[in-house]
């Protein structure tokens, strides 16, 4: 091969080599947990954001289901710290008299529908009137027994009650945004309105873990006794806290617990009142069974400057309460 071949093959190599390669379109498929599916293409280049294409009528007919997915665009930068950096998908499902409406987003996901929008979150909405329950807000199983049983004060009642009431006021709203919507889907104010008010319509009513209600805080010592001893467990809470106090090394606080709870977590160690002793053998403790259900609730500053150790300190105040006593037998070993 001659030379002015081989400069003239290199140069078209050197041309191959130097050409853009062709684009590939990749794109991803997201589902709702009941099988509702979008494919998003990544159309552009720009932060690796995905494209969707939404597909939306002019108006949706009143009274009728519908679901669609929909880029929700996050002008609030708490808005974006709510829904557009989460690590897990949002899924919030809400019966109500009016139908059945659901919100999904997968986690961490934000598209944009052109280019010259702003990204958003990407959102599957939807609401099915054939689908109806009554709203009733939420109580953990323990106060929802105490009602049942007819164990509430008048003012117990009235609290719920009032709870029960602004579930239902809230109602109203979400139905008026949600007519609003069917009116213009693609118009972004009525996408706003909508979808901020389903996200919140929930509240702290439909929460059954809300403090409003918790059991340690609604209930009365006398009421969560009656509770245990029908059978229910009405688990106490323990919390350490680390004041700036001088000599104070922690405090530990009891809540809500039982004589059982809190002689079972000693015995165990490393939770409950055993949390935060030195590493050293414990003498075990044991309850009279009249005892076994009595609420108890103290809070106790751990010193350092009394020259006893952390355990002794927390030993004396176990043993104060009526009920507790040592349990025969060698000592527990170290609980760690």
């Amino acid at each position: 091969m001659t030379a002015r071949r081989l400069a003239v093959l290199g140069g078209g190599l050197l041309l191959l080599t130097a050409a853009t390669p062709p684009r590939v379109e990749l794109s991803r498929t997201v589902c709702t947990p009941r099988g509702a599916c979008v494919t998003l293409a990544d159309k552009e280049r720009d932060g690796g954001l995905l494209r969707l294409e939404e597909k939306l009528p002019r108006k949706v007919a009143p009274g009728t289901a519908f679901g669609f997915w929909l880029t929700w665009p996050q002008d609030s930068e708490d808005r974006q710290r709510e829904l557009g950096s989460r690590s897990e998908e949002l899924h919030q499902v809400t019966l109500t008299p009016a139908g059945r409406f659901e919100l999904f987003s997968p986690a961490a996901l934000r598209v944009r529908r052109a280019p010259s929008e702003s990204a958003g979150v990407l959102v599957h909405v939807s609401f099915d009137p054939r689908e109806k329950a009554p709203l009733v807000a939420a109580l953990p199983e323990v106060v929802a027994a105490a009602q049942a049983r007819e164990l509430l004060t008048p003012e117990q009642q009235q609290a719920l009650a009032s709870r029960q009431k602004a579930l239902e006021e809230r109602l109203p709203a979400l139905v008026r945004a949600m007519d609003a919507f069917r009116e213009r889907p693609a118009d972004m104010k009525a996408r706003e309105a909508f979808l901020s008010t389903l996200l919140s319509f929930p509240g702290e009513e439909l929460n059954p873990t809300s403090p409003s209600v918790a059991p340690e805080r609604f209930l009365s010592a006398a009421q969560r006794t009656a509770l245990r001893k029908a059978g229910y467990e009405v688990l106490g809470r323990q919390g350490l806290e680390y004041p700036a106090t001088p000599g104070v090394v922690y405090r530990l606080m009891i809540q809500a617990s039982s004589v059982e709870q809190l002689v079972r977590e000693w015995n165990a160690g490393l939770r409950g009142s055993a949390a935060n002793i030195e590493d050293v053998p414990r003498p075990a403790l044991e309850f009279e069974r009249a005892h076994r259900y009595d609420d108890v609730s103290f809070t106790l500053e751990v010193r350092g400057d009394s020259g006893r150790t952390r355990m002794d300190q927390v030993l004396e105040r176990l043993l104060q309460v009526p009920g507790v006593r040592r349990a025969p037998g060698p000592p527990l070993p170290s609980p760690r």
